[in-house]
């Protein structure tokens, strides 16, 4: 059983990771690209999105573009927190943050925010990280924000920032997903939080998550799966499913990175024209 009161740390030991948690020691087996971790939205990436766009995501690079900053730069202001560390630049950057030295540097970075160091007597927490360990693979969680009730924690947030008023209506599959594994990690460290939700925000509105807590929790109270905050900020309530299908879920995923299988593509003109490989990739439908 995973205690919060141990820190996981990841080292490399000859041509293995091993995984130090507590008294239990995990060796991370081979996964593809050299990965040492999955992070969670990885899960609902697979499952609701192009699996396939993912795998060439490793193979060649990515594509940082403004949407991209300019997101990270809302979560920074909405949340109160510093993102500058990420280190990100516009254009191609290979993705190495969950492999190699860089990996072991990046998880073990993320233990200073360890989740059995946070304070539940405030009125919430930012960017706790979780783990879970599933067939050794360690799989690490970053919640955006955690609200506390009564020195618990109660509601998990994922926090999605828009330049279109429009996408403020829909929640995608893969979102849903990410945030509904947060849930889940935290039962699986014993925390027992009771709901999670998606806040949808436009870039640059006068709203703050963190200067509207009361509000946030009283429309979570209130049982509604969509609520209008402002005409510029929503919440969807998730539906969070039983632990055993996300478990599924997750053991799908796994099985894409443990080799047991190729990479699924889900070729659509609504995903392909969003997507950076489009011009090369072999089941792209808009070129």
């Amino acid at each position: 059983m995973p205690r919060l009161d141990t820190v996981p740390c990841m080292e490399l030991v000859g041509e293995y990771a091993v995984l130090h948690w507590g008294n239990e020691e995990f060796t991370i087996p081979r996964l593809k690209h050299g990965v040492l971790f999955l992070m969670s939205g990885y899960v609902g990436s697979q499952i609701h999105g192009c699996e396939y766009r993912i795998h060439l995501d490793y193979l060649r690079g990515r594509i940082v573009n403004e949407g991209v900053i300019n997101g990270l730069q809302e979560h920074s202001r909405q949340l109160g927190v510093n993102e500058d560390g990420l280190g990100l630049e516009l254009g191609w950057n290979p993705i190495i943050v969950n492999r190699g030295e860089e990996g072991v540097y990046f998880f073990n970075s993320k233990m200073k925010n360890w989740i059995g160091y946070a304070d539940f007597s405030k009125p919430f927490i930012q960017e706790a990280s979780l783990v879970m360990v599933r067939r050794n693979v360690p799989i690490l969680g970053l919640p955006d924000l955690i609200i506390n009730l009564d020195n618990k924690p109660t509601y998990i947030i994922e926090l999605k920032t828009t330049n279109n008023l429009t996408n403020l209506k829909f929640m995608r599959g893969r979102e849903a997903l990410q945030a509904e594994s947060y849930f889940h990690m935290m039962n699986y460290l014993g925390l027992n939080p009771r709901g999670a939700a998606i806040i949808k925000i436009v870039r640059g509105s006068e709203f703050r998550i963190i200067d509207n807590i009361d509000l946030i929790i009283r429309s979570l109270d209130g049982g509604e799966d969509f609520v209008r905050l402002t005409k510029y900020v929503v919440i969807h309530r998730i539906n969070v499913r039983g632990f055993n299908d996300f478990l599924k879920d997750v053991d799908y995923s796994l099985d894409y990175w443990l080799g047991l299988r190729n990479p699924r593509p889900s070729p659509s003109r609504g995903l392909c024209s969003g997507c950076e490989h489009r011009r090369y990739c072999p089941y792209s439908v808009v070129r």
